[in-house]
């Protein structure tokens, strides 16, 4: 789904009025807070640089790679006008919404709705059948109905077909709440009064396509359920403050709640540590309380996460976890932090947890730190990750067309902020180097790209989008960025790499809205920019090496372009272009087939091999124990490519090398360098376990298998238990002791605490949390502690779970196709 919004012209003066009262500044279509984007910066003790670099300014409509190049296309604009629709809206509605909703890519929806405070005018609904050539009107299946802006339409995840809007009611009331029901994608609707007032989202099952819950605030926060697709509504439980279904790893009939029976308002401070988590595994005629006391709680795959106070220090949280629904719970442990700290679990695509721990003193930077397989033993990856608490934001993104890439944003020692990559899913980040002959004015200074991410966004950098790739392109990403020594306010330009970001070039100039189509075989862009109207599509078939242009509309004003949409399946290479007239400010959408330019399907000879990291310092390109080959079409075909053929993908095992391995608990690799030294703190320290009711120590050389690494023989350093004869206990504690002698460590899990003095035994040692088979940590000293936060397997960033918010977990389910 796709929101779109801008503020028509002829509301600007009111609107300016509450704007001016609020503090903000109406500029063009967007609303910018009056502070300096500097002085906030600076009051977060971090900083952009100006610009640094040589900007080339001529990047002009076709550049020729070499005498042979393809890319000239002769009578563009003729071929893609017979093959252009353009539809307005007649509507100028500040908010308009997309959504593809049929299974074949033909149907998408458009609703646009306008509000402002208490105030919502009539809303109006759309559907086409022909991949947005042509739209018609469909407000009169659902009444009229006023649909709201915010939590009005819900796609199920299982079938697109499946569609609910929510409406106003006449009234206003808060007691019911008018439905609108498709299962056909908006060939009928059915129009259902629910029993309840809808106030927040509607959560559908991970597997059943029909199951819903809602959450009824008004009505004593009941939680309602159907099993019907929402014809059909009952109420399972009153006092519910969250709640979610079990995971897809999980029972089906699962559900857990978090209820506070004593003060239902849900405005009471989570730190008085009185919500009960319950389950019911009998979709809500029979509950039983899992855990008392809790403060938040999240669920991902087989663990169930709970945050409880510390028995020895009611001001710190540990975080206890279960693996078997609810049933029985552990505790797990890792160094402790500060209630005003947080942590944020980044991703976990990839067999691991990619976790962020704050640092101390609001620094708006903290720790990576990426887990072993069960996502439990933490390995530090980088320091000074850029992540402010106050912003909620990070630059941290997994490249989704290459296996092991991720970019983020540092801090160094200046305050200054630039990009660092990781080619090996953490375990090395370094600088991205700048393309090829593009330098900086000052040739004192080392100039890398600096990628411009969702923390640019939010200081006003003009930024319509971040980065973009898409695992049916191999090896493809698109850009927003800078050839500088850190992050710049200037506006940034497009860069595109074909090999997962070892290599890069600038293709466009200046800030671009672009899509990425036809398995990578096609790019699409359109300028961008605040108030900038434009008529001009561009277009590349070769990686973003040579562009096209297209004139879409004969309005010389243009339009001030939204979004571009392309049909998700990549079953066809229709691409729609969404904003609204610069002059009458209505909405109106263009559609352009691009078969007109790729005429032909691509035959066994368009295709070339590709190895993903090879001669990028991997003389093999094995990554992760694994050397793969794609195919993937070669740049300057300029075919289309059978969404029905499946290419060839070939894994093959190497020999495994230091490469394969992260540094374990205690020991941590400088800046670019393999060798895994002892950490300063565990100089001369030995670390042991409580396992099953047993002391065990764990030796080990420095160095842990990165999970899902796939090599074999070669360079295999030991790391082993032993069991000590000397009992302990486990009493809720979870002790782990560190003592002299030796280099030995132990990696840890989750949060900790607590100072233990064990007979006999004179020092100190570091409070470590496990929890992974059973196995449970004895411990002598408390170290700063850090914990989960609900673990994803999406791209989108998950919500911080701070242990000490007044806000709970949220779980949410979004569409693939969402476009923000």
């Amino acid at each position: 789904m796709a929101n779109y919004s801008h503020g028509s012209m002829r509301y600007a003066q009111i609107i300016s009025i509450f704007l001016v009262i609020l503090g903000f500044q109406w500029q063009g279509n967007q609303v910018k807070a009056s502070s300096g984007f500097a002085a906030s910066f600076t009051q977060e003790r971090v900083r952009f640089d100006k610009a640094t670099v040589d900007k080339d300014d001529s990047t002009s409509r076709l550049v020729k790679r070499d005498v042979d190049s393809k890319c000239v296309i002769n009578d563009i604009q003729t071929k893609l006008t017979a093959h252009s629709h353009q539809h307005q809206f007649n509507d100028s509605n500040f908010s308009l919404m997309l959504l593809w909703a049929g299974s074949d890519g033909k149907e998408l929806l458009a609703l646009s709705t306008l509000e402002f405070a208490f105030f919502a005018s009539q809303s109006k609904l759309w559907v086409s059948r022909d991949f947005g050539k042509t739209f018609e009107g469909i407000n009169h299946m659902i009444d009229d109905a006023v649909i709201k802006k915010n939590g009005g339409i819900f796609k199920s995840p299982h079938d697109p077909k499946r569609i609910i809007l929510v409406s106003y009611t006449e009234t206003m009331d808060r007691s019911t709440t008018k439905l609108y029901i498709t299962k056909d994608a908006a060939n009928s609707f059915k129009k259902i009064t629910a029993p309840f007032y809808l106030d927040g989202p509607m959560t559908f099952h991970p597997s059943d396509e029909s199951w819903i819950l809602a959450h009824a605030p008004y009505q004593n926060f009941q939680l309602f359920l159907t099993k019907d697709f929402g014809i059909t509504w009952h109420p399972i439980r009153e006092n519910v403050v969250d709640y979610s279904w079990g995971s897809h790893k999980m029972d089906k009939n699962l559900i857990y709640v978090v209820t506070d029976d004593v003060n239902p308002a849900n405005d009471k401070d989570p730190q008085e540590g009185e919500y009960n988590l319950l389950r019911t595994t009998t979709l809500g005629r029979t509950f039983e309380v899992i855990k008392e006391r809790m403060y938040n709680y999240g669920i991902q795959g087989k663990f169930i996460y709970v945050a409880i106070a510390d028995k020895k220090d009611a001001e710190n949280r540990i975080l206890e976890v279960s693996i078997n629904q609810g049933q029985s719970w552990n505790a797990t442990h890792l160094p402790v932090i500060a209630k005003d700290r947080f942590f944020s679990i980044l991703d976990m695509n990839e067999g691991m947890v990619f976790m962020h721990v704050d640092d101390p003193g609001n620094t708006g930077a903290g720790t990576i730190y990426t887990s072993d397989s069960d996502g439990i033993i933490f390995s530090k990856s980088l320091e000074k990750h850029l992540f402010p608490k106050g912003g909620g934001v990070t630059d941290f993104y997994r490249v989704q067309s290459i296996r092991g890439v991720y970019l983020a944003s540092q801090i160094g020692e200046d305050q200054s902020i630039h990009t660092v990559a990781t080619y090996d899913r953490g375990g090395i980040w370094e600088d991205i180097k700048a393309p090829d002959g593009m330098k900086c004015k000052d040739p004192e200074l080392k100039c890398n790209l600096q990628v411009n991410n969702r923390y640019s966004k939010l200081k006003g950098v003009g930024l319509p989008m971040g980065p973009l790739s898409k695992d049916s392109a191999q090896g493809l990403i698109l850009t927003h960025a800078h050839v500088s020594d850190a992050l710049e306010i200037s506006d940034p330009d497009v860069f595109v790499s074909s090999d997962g970001g070892y290599a890069w070039h600038k293709a466009l100039t200046g800030p671009h809205h672009y899509a990425i189509t036809n398995h990578g075989g096609l790019l699409v862009a359109v300028p961008a920019g605040t108030g900038a109207a434009t008529n001009i599509v561009k277009f590349s078939y070769d990686e973003g090496h040579c562009w096209n242009e297209f004139q879409f509309s004969e309005d010389e004003a243009g339009i001030i372009v939204t979004g571009i949409l392309p049909e998700p399946g990549e079953k066809s290479l229709n691409i729609s272009i969404w904003g609204f007239g610069a002059d009458d400010h209505l909405w109106r959408a263009y559609t352009i087939d691009f078969s007109a330019i790729l005429t032909r399907k691509c035959r066994v000879n368009d295709y070339m091999s590709w190895v993903p990291h090879l001669d990028n310092d991997n003389a093999q390109g094995c990554l992760l124990g694994l050397i793969e080959t794609f195919e993937k079409v070669k740049p300057d075909s300029r075919c289309q490519i059978d969404p029905e053929y499946e290419r060839p993908h070939e894994q093959n095992r190497c020999e495994c090398s230091k490469g394969d391995y992260e540094c374990d608990f205690g020991y941590q690799r400088e800046d670019n360098e393999q060798e895994c030294e002892v950490s300063p703190e565990f100089a001369d320290k030995e670390l042991e376990l409580c396992i099953n009711g047993r002391e065990e120590e764990i030796r080990t050389k420095g160095y842990r298998k990165i999970p899902g690494d796939q090599c074999e023989n070669g360079f295999e350093p030991t790391r082993d238990m032993e069991t000590l004869k000397k009992k302990c206990h486990n009493d809720g504690t979870n002790l782990a002791k560190a003592g002299t002698g030796g280099h030995k460590s132990r990696s840890a899990g989750v949060v900790v605490f607590l100072i233990v003095f064990i007979l006999g035994c004179g020092l100190c040692g570091f409070l470590f949390l496990l929890y992974r088979d059973g196995k449970l940590p004895c411990l002598r000293r408390r170290i700063a502690s850090y914990s989960y936060s609900a673990l994803t397997e999406s791209d989108d960033l998950e919500k911080i779970l701070d242990l000490d918010s007044k806000e709970h977990a949220y779980h949410d389910t979004s569409d693939e196709d969402m476009i923000e």
